[in-house]
């Protein structure tokens, strides 16, 4: 076994990403089509630019590329675009309830002015911190949603959502 950490950066001027006829995105490394692929950001996810891994879809990792706006502008757009639909985040402003049943905890909430439901299962797991003030939720569908300043959330909601804080 190789205990040796290889990292490999791509050169932004040989990477191509394009969408397919089927919506999905692809590439070309050097002029050599790679396939569909997936782009996933490396911690901090603060850097939405910087240090992106790019993988085939059996998780292999390709390489990473240090700055996707060093991309031809194509190239850049379509990757921005597919990591925003990556990492869509909805935003929580309020809790309506939040019912248990049988393991799973069905979240009444509103997002963007409207009501959403959404099914949580292992709290102890799927809600929790991400930094002093930002609570991240996960559902069972792998969806994510955020309470960016939990502080300011009002107090009904944050009742609601205390006893599940550990």
């Amino acid at each position: 076994m190789n205990d040796k950490l290889s990292i490999s950066f791509l050169p932004p001027e040989g990477c191509s990403f394009e969408i397919n006829a089927n919506g999905f995105l692809v590439m070309k490394l050097d002029g050599k089509s790679i396939g569909r692929v997936k782009l996933i950001k490396a911690y901090p996810y603060s850097l939405d630019d910087e240090y992106i891994c790019v993988h085939d879809l059996d998780d292999n990792e390709i390489g990473i590329i240090r700055d996707l706006k060093k991309l031809n502008k194509s190239s850049y757009e379509n990757a921005v675009k597919e990591l925003k639909n990556r990492y869509y985040c909805p935003t929580v402003s309020a809790v309506k309830s939040i019912k248990e049943r049988m393991g799973h905890f069905y979240f009444e909430t509103v997002i963007d002015g409207k009501s959403k439901s959404f099914t949580v299962r292992d709290l102890t797991r799927n809600i929790r911190f991400s930094g002093e003030n930002t609570l991240l939720i996960f559902d069972v569908d792998g969806n994510r949603y955020v309470v960016p300043e939990y502080e300011k959330i009002e107090q009904k909601s944050k009742r609601l959502l205390e006893p599940y804080l550990y």
